[in-house]
């Protein structure tokens, strides 16, 4: 489905060349119409902003393609999958403070800062529990509001004491990813990803496979 185009430095380019398509018919690729390139790009932030992140009510579904499975149960095209399990997005502790912190990549910044002034300590922990035990009785968090303050993010305790753990989660992970790589620090996320704990519970509860509709009648 995707056509790569390297390039002389070793960097490459998969260019998308045909379409995804399930047993029912349905097309998974977003749909794209010639000239709408800000529309399609502004897709995930539209949806974002409607509520679908939150709630399942919230997802538009295209009510004229709709599609029938092999079990008899209707689904819907129109570009993308919607899953029959939904997971909501909890933004509980989510603050301004936060915010910034991701979108002005402040947090990616220190992290990376630190990362080069301990790699030599930080590259003797074999696996990310290790490492992640050593990152847990360092005042990181700390260091952080200290250097995102340097760069202009003052400081505001309540929303830095109610963002704490998202805070020190991103500071872990992009150590780990830093030092580790990929590998570990997508096994740390998934510790407490929702949707990969949710995935679990279902595949453990032996509910994984689809059921076919129950009949009115």
């Amino acid at each position: 489905m995707q056509q790569p185009f390297e390039f002389e430095d070793g960097s490459a380019v998969r260019l998308t060349i045909a379409r995804y398509y399930t047993p029912s018919g349905r097309c998974i690729q977003k749909p794209y119409t010639k000239g709408d390139d800000e529309e399609y790009e502004m897709d995930i932030v539209n949806r974002y902003e409607r509520g679908e992140f939150f709630s399942q009510d919230s997802i538009h579904q295209n009510d004229s393609l709709i599609y029938k499975t092999r079990l008899g149960r209707t689904v819907y095209g129109g570009g993308g999958i919607m899953p029959d399990i939904f997971v909501s997005s909890d933004t509980t502790d989510v603050t301004s403070y936060y915010s910034q912190a991701i979108s002005r990549r402040l947090i990616m910044q220190f992290c990376l800062h630190y990362s080069d002034a301990n790699r030599k300590q930080l590259s003797g922990f074999g696996g990310w529990e290790a490492m992640l035990a050593h990152l847990q009785s360092q005042p990181l968090l700390d260091e952080f509001v200290a250097y995102a303050d340097s760069k202009g993010l003052k400081r505001r305790y309540n929303s830095i004491m109610k963002s704490r753990k998202l805070i020190e989660r991103s500071i872990y992970a992009n150590i780990i990813y830093d030092i580790q790589g990929m590998l570990e620090h997508v096994k740390y996320i998934n510790t407490f990803d929702p949707t990969v704990l949710k995935a679990i519970e279902v595949l453990e509860a032996g509910e994984s496979f689809p059921k076919a509709p129950e009949s009115n009648i």
